[in-house]
């Protein structure tokens, strides 16, 4: 059985790299992303101006639809066998492998459904899914089964329950490879999850660690589970600046908590209450050090207007001067570098910066891109991995 797994899998990829599959494409950027997407990344390359902004056109209901922070998917449906007071479980899977294994799990909201939509998945993967009904009496019926293909970059994810949640990965940086999926995520509050948003994030994302940006709550614990990594740390002082003494002592602690539990095989979400200004603060800082450009640092900073009412909004110039003092550390052609030297200013070690890069980047040499700091720069491997990290 086994063996024929392998070999349909093998047969679906061929027939893709050649073109000529029949396989259902599924972009995974509902049609609000798609279409400011483009026009940001055109608007914003041509016109540096951070007062011109494009994200209020795409913020509407109206034309796009509800829960515009949500992403697209995959819409499946079935055909019950019998009531819904009879059903113990409907349980819908998708995995990358044809013997459904190491997959996402759902369940639909109400036992009653007969639509589901597969959301949260990783662009350019061919993914199987089934629906299985499971009744009280043990018996176990598969509903409906198939394969379909995704397409896309941003990775907006819904988690049931918390709004503004997307994975920091995808984006381009200059060092020609994207920032990878799956490891970092940024949210709006946590407080409100359920049981089902739980399973989201922890069952199918392996999301253990909750970094809490806000100091106007009392948590002690992660509402992922009492038993996930937790840090609460109060992040007001960005709002005065990143020159001061506090707000770089903040930064640090952040970096090398996040780093910590990255070296564990943890992956992290960090939120504020809307997942807007301290959050975005925080994906900027780490973005920047990552290499991605300041028109994707705008645009990630811009997508959160998506989750918020019609009224409000987040455009660019909201990260415009961390940017500006990021570059202020390096050549002006290169704002990796700024930001790799404002780390360092504030006393994260190089060992720590190239490792988080190494970890995020997949790569382990990308030149002499520091010459403010050290020369003939090299990403270290993980048998070179810093030892301890905790402030």
């Amino acid at each position: 059985m086994r063996k024929l797994s392998f070999l349909l899998t093998a047969i679906v990829l061929a027939t893709v790299a050649w073109g000529q599959d029949n396989i259902e494409v599924v972009n995974i950027e509902n049609r609000a992303v798609q279409d400011y997407m483009a026009d940001a990344l055109n608007t914003y390359t041509q016109n540096k101006d951070s007062r011109v902004s494009v994200i209020t056109k795409y913020n509407n209901t109206n034309i796009y639809g509800n829960k515009l922070y949500w992403p697209a998917g995959k819409t499946v449906s079935w055909h019950p066998s019998t009531s819904a007071q009879n059903i113990r479980e409907i349980r819908i899977t998708a995995s990358e492998n044809s013997d459904y294994s190491n997959g996402y799990t759902f369940n639909p909201d109400d036992k009653s459904d007969t639509t589901f939509v597969i959301r949260n998945l990783l662009p350019n993967c061919i993914y199987y899914y089934k629906v299985e009904e499971m009744l009280h009496n043990g018996t176990v019926s598969l509903k409906a089964s198939g394969v379909f293909r995704t397409i896309g970059q941003l990775r907006m994810i819904q988690v049931r329950n918390c709004a503004n949640v997307r994975d920091m990965g995808g984006w381009q940086t200059q060092y020609g490879v994207p920032v990878k999926y799956g490891r970092l995520y940024r949210s709006a509050s946590l407080d409100r999850i359920n049981s089902n948003g739980r399973h989201d994030f922890v069952h199918n994302l392996k999301v253990v660690a909750e970094l809490d940006l806000r100091h106007e709550v009392k948590r002690t614990s992660s509402a992922l589970g009492a038993d996930k990594d937790y840090l609460r740390l109060d992040h007001s002082p960005f709002f005065k600046g990143l020159a001061s003494e506090r707000s770089a002592q903040v930064a640090v602690t952040d970096l090398r908590w996040i780093l910590s539990r990255l070296m564990e095989g943890k992956n992290v979400d960090w939120h504020c209450a809307i997942g807007c200004d301290r959050c975005g603060m925080v994906s900027c800082l780490v973005g920047g050090l990552l290499g991605m450009s300041e028109v994707d640092l705008s645009r990630d900073f811009e997508l959160s207007t998506l989750s918020l009412g019609s009224s409000n909004k987040r455009t660019r110039s909201g990260i415009r001067s961390v940017i500006n003092y990021a570059r202020s550390f390096g050549p002006s052609n290169d704002l990796a570098q700024g930001f790799y030297n404002y780390w360092r200013s504030i006393g994260m070690e190089k060992e720590e910066l190239d490792y988080f890069i190494y970890l995020m980047l997949d790569i382990a040499n990308i030149g002499d891109i520091t010459s403010n700091y050290s020369s003939n720069r090299t990403v270290h491997s993980p048998a070179t991995a810093p030892q301890s990290l905790e402030d």
